[in-house]
């Protein structure tokens, strides 16, 4: 038996306290669960991350009808108000309109605060809110505002509309009172674009009462109003041919347009008709006549500017409003 040297005696001893002081500076074994961090530490890398318990958004979402607790596909439906037409250029009642159409029902609230013809609007306004909430509070209001809103003419076609939209929705309501409706927009157009009569103006452009036709001299000259709704005139057609009339005043966006009715030259009656941005029924009638009588035109049903029985009859609202005295021309 050979003995070792002490140097390597030595070394032997060694190998234990290297082995143990190397186990210390190695990273923990992989296998199994890794300590969780203590308050104070801290980690890099998204594995080590903590996750968030909730996703919290910045904004919610917008209320309506297709907001939180939106209805089933098999939930009632009921029509909104249709397309008017309208546009970023319309009068007041217009720009209104299209508020109701989008649902920003605050705004509508607002844009209304202090006008004389506010009812209407809030009408729209409240059962606008109580479709996107849903809250039976909210259905008892639009019910009080609803029903303290004045008896609006059919002329005013944009009002007309949200008046009877509105009480159509509080009555659905009232019938099946715990339903989550499901809306859809109306159909049609609130103001369909009709040519609806022809009315004799004087110089200031104020109805000449006394006739049941529009009539005037063969020399020309009589001032007529064409009576209806539209948009934007295309073209003036004198018995179905475009014409280059004589425009006393009107003519721009939802402007009532007045012209100068040009010489009989041979012809007892002038038909005229009109184009819009899209298709616009009704002709109306004027007739020559030297015996110093003038007037209106009969109702739109003798004239070919009659209206579907579903659909309110309708007036250009801006100008129609400012005329002074009554038109004499027969309502439908």
């Amino acid at each position: 038996m050979k003995f070792q040297s002490r140097s390597q005696l030595i070394g032997l001893a060694l190998v234990p306290v290297l082995t143990l002081g190397l186990s210390a500076c190695l990273p923990p074994s992989s296998d199994g669960l890794s300590p969780s961090p203590g308050p104070g530490s801290s980690t890099t890398g998204t594995s080590a991350r903590p996750q968030p318990t909730a996703v919290v958004p910045t904004a919610g979402q917008p209320a309506g009808p297709a907001g939180p607790g939106a209805p089933q596909a098999e939930a009632p439906v009921v029509r909104w108000v249709p397309v008017g037409p309208i546009g970023p250029n319309d009068p007041t009642s217009g720009q209104r309109y299209l508020l109701l159409q989008q649902f920003q029902c605050d705004a509508l609230s607002q844009s209304v605060e202090g006008a004389d013809d506010a009812a209407v609007w809030e009408a729209g306004a409240a059962v606008c809110r109580a479709l996107q909430t849903g809250s039976q509070q909210d259905w008892q209001r639009a019910s009080i505002a609803v029903a303290a809103t004045p008896r609006i003419p059919q002329t005013q076609c944009l009002e007309f509309r949200v008046a009877a939209t509105a009480a159509s929705l509080v009555a659905q309501h009232r019938s099946n009172p715990s339903a989550a409706y499901r809306v859809e927009p109306g159909q049609g157009e609130a103001c369909p674009r009709q040519l609806l009569g022809l009315t004799v103006v004087d110089e200031e452009l104020r109805p000449v009462p006394g006739m049941a036709r529009a009539s005037g001299p063969r020399t020309g000259g009589t001032i007529v109003r064409l009576d209806g709704y539209y948009v934007r005139v295309g073209e003036v057609l004198f018995d179905g041919v475009p014409a280059v009339p004589d425009i006393v005043g009107g003519g721009g966006d939802y402007e009532t347009l007045f012209l100068r009715m040009p010489p009989a030259e041979g012809r007892e009656t002038i038909r005229i008709s009109i184009t819009d941005t899209v298709d616009i029924s009704g002709t109306v009638t004027f007739f020559y006549d030297d015996s110093g009588g003038a007037g209106s035109s009969p109702s739109p049903s003798e004239t070919g500017g009659s209206i579907p029985a579903t659909e309110p009859p309708t007036s250009s609202p801006a100008p129609t409003a400012t005329s002074s005295g009554t038109s004499a021309t027969a309502a439908p």
